[in-house]
């Protein structure tokens, strides 16, 4: 239910909106009386305090709760692109992309329903409200659960729209996502957002607002949320592992991230991040046990002794704790090379995947070039019929060659990641280390990809030559 019933006061002031139950309540009780269809009056009748208490719930209750049962898919013929405050955007929508509205646990075990939207591909989904009829100039706060909408790769589409008389272009934009605004709360991997917005002055008596979210390259969820004041109690309980992982909790997954066993659980699944922390923490307490029983004992053997055997346990622990310095002067400098080395991995990699972007570009220009070969000589020659075969099939397989390697331009996103945990130190190094590793296989196999098309265009090039000197023999 929307909050579409203007509230005044008796002097005509605008006070806030309410919803149609509540509308009639007041009404009822002789506390309002309606103007029109959309708007009531308090009543003047009311004495001064109850009159206040009146206005106070009234602004208490301008808010904007996620309802799945309103909103629709709301999926554009074509892909669009558009221009508001926020800048330049351009969006690719799949027409043959479903939602799904259905009924998942709550947080207290009882169902709830839900709206799911969007895959990992990079279509973009877009759903949206019916229509809300809301005052101008009014204040208004939507509020809402996500889940999702993040993928390792850091190129998804996660917003909030707020558009009003189906002006598109200048719609509000909120992004969901990579913290761009902070949630109110975080429970069970969801995420509390409370988004307020005002809606522009207009001479009509109401504006036609419309709230829509887009999803594109990662999975999302939205469910409804209660008043604010109901959650003031609740502890926050965000993933003791964000600063580790690409991603947030998502409920695709059982764990809300890939198991160990699934694509990239091997560095950031939850059994493997507890794992190691649980390795530095025993590995740490027992070092830290083990000091302090060193120094117990070695305080106990100066009690037991004379001050000369004291000022000698005393020197012994000095020279333990310039040794333990030293160890870590030592540590550091190492960690200090170790990021080092990785920088100049990056600098590496990024130096070959420039190299072989300039290949495949110098690919498909001999590939061009063969084909107009390949048309001169069907013109000029009449070859056999074998020989056009043999032509025709090796031809056949660069056909199947994209225009681009797709992988060169998902390899952009991971060394993004990379220079940002090696610059920044975000994560640990063996994690950067991780990411580099995956992105030198990924080189590895564009290389290899690579050498076989060269080997192709050889092949080719010496089946022409072949048929123009035999015919040149003729």
């Amino acid at each position: 239910m929307t909050k579409n019933v203007k509230v005044v006061d008796e002097n005509g002031t605008y006070v806030g909106t309410t919803y149609p139950k509540r509308a009639r309540g007041l009404v009822k009780n002789g506390r309002a009386f309606f103007v029109d269809d959309c708007t009531i009056c308090l009543s003047a009748k009311t004495e001064p305090p109850d009159h206040k208490m009146n206005e106070l719930e009234v602004k208490q209750m301008n808010y904007i709760y996620f309802n799945p049962r309103e909103w629709s898919l709301d999926q554009p013929q074509y892909n669009t692109s558009y221009q508001n405050g926020n800048g330049f955007y351009q969006q690719n929508f799949n027409t043959n992309v479903k939602v799904d509205r259905s009924f998942i646990n709550d947080f207290d075990g009882s169902l709830v329903e839900c709206l799911m939207l969007g895959g990992w591909d990079d279509a973009c989904v877009r759903v949206s409200s019916g229509a809300l009829l809301l005052p101008p100039d009014s204040e208004n706060c939507f509020v809402f659960w996500l889940n999702g909408g993040e993928n390792d790769r850091n190129n998804e589409t996660c917003q909030l729209q707020i558009t009003f008389f189906g002006n598109m272009s200048d719609c509000y934009t909120y992004k969901l996502n990579r913290n761009y605004i902070k949630p109110l709360l975080h429970k069970q991997g969801w995420e509390l957002y409370s988004i307020s917005f005002k809606t522009p002055f207009s001479d009509q008596t109401t504006v036609d607002t419309r709230l829509s979210f887009v999803s594109g390259n990662a999975p999302m969820a939205v469910k409804p949320a209660r008043e604010l004041s109901f959650y003031s109690e609740w502890e926050d309980e965000p993933d003791e592992f964000a600063a580790c992982r690409p991603q947030r909790h998502n409920m695709v997954f059982e764990d809300g991230w890939p198991s160990i066993d699934m694509y990239g659980g091997d560095k950031y699944s939850t059994e493997i991040l507890r794992r190691k922390k649980g390795q530095d923490i025993s590995g740490h307490s027992r070092q830290v046990i083990q000091g302090v029983a060193e120094n117990v004992q070695q305080m106990a053997q100066g009690l037991a002794t004379n001050a000369k055997q004291m000022a000698k346990g005393f020197a012994q622990s000095s020279r333990q704790v310039a040794e333990i310095y030293k160890e870590n002067v030592a540590q550091r400098k190492n960690q200090t090379d170790e990021w080092t080395k990785l920088s100049g991995k990056l600098e590496e990699y990024q130096k070959r995947y420039s190299e072989l972007d300039n290949c495949q570009k110098e690919l498909m220009q001999r590939c061009q070039s063969l084909q107009s070969r390949y048309k001169y000589i069907q013109v000029r020659y009449s070859l056999k019929e074998e020989q056009k075969a043999q032509l025709d099939k090796t031809f056949g397989e660069t056909t199947e060659w994209d225009t681009n390697f797709s992988a060169l331009f998902a390899l952009n996103t991971q060394f993004s990641c990379a220079f940002e945990f090696i610059s920044k130190k975000c994560v640990p190094a063996e994690a950067a280390e991780g990411v580099l590793k995956g992105i030198k296989s990924q080189l590895d196999s564009i290389e290899n990809i690579c050498n076989t098309r060269n080997d192709i265009l050889n092949k080719l090039n010496e089946q022409m030559d072949k048929i123009e000197n035999e015919k040149s023999l003729i």
